[in-house]
């Protein structure tokens, strides 16, 4: 079962609790899309990626327009002892998954890499976490252009710092979103 499903069902769990609750729905669906949903992706994103789960990585914080993602160094090391670079580029390239579903949902559009590059700045001896974020005329932008054209382009850059909060790696992701077909 897919993220999006996993969550999904949860969903229609929780509307269905409300509903025999008593609660007004339009309140539970408001109240499921604005803190349940989020906390769910927030949760389970991880754990939808066998390879992501192995590496330990965890969405710390997540809201509509921005997410922050964490590696351990433990398990994510090179013949050196620092962060391998395949782990941050892993971490950088993770987040977008989780920033997608909180700002877009998880049914109208399918976000696609088409590049990524990364800048390694420092060696990286601690955790790491990574920072990525659209503003809100870039979230219209790229719904809009998606639902008028079919596709729309877009850009996230992430500073990856380590657990003093120097920054170790730069990335820059391009992704095309497209609608998701029934």
């Amino acid at each position: 079962m897919t993220l999006s499903n996993r969550i999904q069902s949860a969903g229609r769990v929780a509307l269905a609790q409300a509903r025999e609750a008593g609660l007004p729905i339009d309140a539970a669906e408001q109240t499921f899309a604005d803190s349940i949903r989020p906390r769910l992706v927030q949760l389970l994103s991880p754990l939808a990626i066998p390879f992501i789960r192995r590496t330990g990585v965890r969405v710390t914080e997540l809201e509509r327009g921005r997410v922050v993602a964490r590696m351990p160094l433990k398990g994510n090391v090179n013949h050196i002892g620092t962060m391998y670079a395949g782990a941050l580029f892993t971490l950088a390239e993770f987040a977008g998954g989780p920033l997608m579903l909180a700002t877009y949902g998880m049914t109208r559009f399918i976000p696609i890499v088409t590049d990524m590059r990364i800048e390694f700045i420092k060696v990286a001896k601690s955790a790491v976490t990574v920072e990525l974020g659209m503003d809100a005329d870039e979230i219209q932008r790229v719904e809009s252009e998606t639902l008028a054209t079919g596709k729309a382009e877009f850009t996230l850059q992430g500073e990856l710092r380590n657990c003093d909060g120097e920054r170790v790696a730069r990335s820059t992701a391009v992704y095309q979103m497209r609608p998701r077909r029934s």
